[in-house]
């Protein structure tokens, strides 16, 4: 059985978030945006794209164009570069030797779909030694669209798809694209009272990946996507995300 593994990277292969938001208010304060909602996990999408187009749009009225993203993206690299430059980011436990095993084992495939835009990610990639195709919030605004984006770079023929998150937005991604799915932490409150212990783990020493992690939530339990999922267009063409 040949098995597409897309993982998210902050709070899931590393204990970045911390640095990362911190990283993130620091680089909206270099565009000079002052109204700022910090309550992330309240935008409609939790991509930084996403939230710097809010951001920018409620204090300029306007969206912002490519090169103002660009330019957010450079000072958000700059930013978390500086405030990791001291502290290293750890890896949860066990997850470069995961990524090792999967790439050795000959039935996996690994891709990683993260919110964090392009520049930044690379950053936080490079320790791991993770290889496999990348898609960032600097292809796609919606969350969903950076998992199935990273499903498309990843290629056909998978017999299943397993998605591996540690938030409540990684769980409605992986609802959204028919994958399985394995929660990373300490507890299930994120992803819902539903959610199986049995697929929640703190380790990745303890996940054995050929297991079934199907989802089967109650209706109503996992909020639908926002904006509807089927907007997606494959890149290099134009997203309908962007609008």
């Amino acid at each position: 059985m040949s098995t597409l593994i897309v993982f998210d990277i902050d709070g899931t292969l590393l204990d970045s978030v911390a640095p990362h938001q911190l990283a993130f208010h620091s680089a909206l304060r270099d565009c000079g945006l002052e109204k700022i909602d910090s309550a992330w996990g309240g935008y409609a999408h939790h991509t930084d794209s996403w939230i710097f187009r809010e951001v920018f749009r409620r204090n300029r009225g306007r969206l912002p164009d490519e090169t103002e993203t660009q330019w957010f993206a450079d000072r958000l690299h700059a930013r978390f570069v500086a405030a990791t430059e001291l502290e290293k980011v750890e890896q949860v436990p066990g997850a470069a030797a995961f990524l090792r095993g999967l790439e050795a084992s000959g039935g996996y495939t690994v891709a990683f779909a993260t919110g964090g835009m392009r520049e930044v990610t690379a950053v936080k990639l490079a320790p791991l030694e993770a290889s496999g195709p990348v898609s960032t919030a600097s292809d796609h605004t919606f969350r969903e669209h950076v998992v199935r984006e990273a499903i498309h770079q990843a290629g056909e023929g998978f017999d299943r798809v397993v998605c591996v998150g540690d938030g409540p937005w990684d769980v409605r991604a992986a609802v959204a694209t028919g994958s399985q799915f394995i929660g990373i932490g300490a507890s299930t409150k994120p992803f819902g009272a539903w959610f199986p212990r049995t697929h929640l783990f703190g380790s990745f020493d303890e996940i054995d990946p050929a297991a079934d992690f199907s989802l089967a939530p109650p209706a109503g339990q996992v909020e639908a996507a926002p904006d509807a999922d089927k907007a997606f267009s494959e890149r290099p063409a134009p997203c309908a995300c962007w609008s």
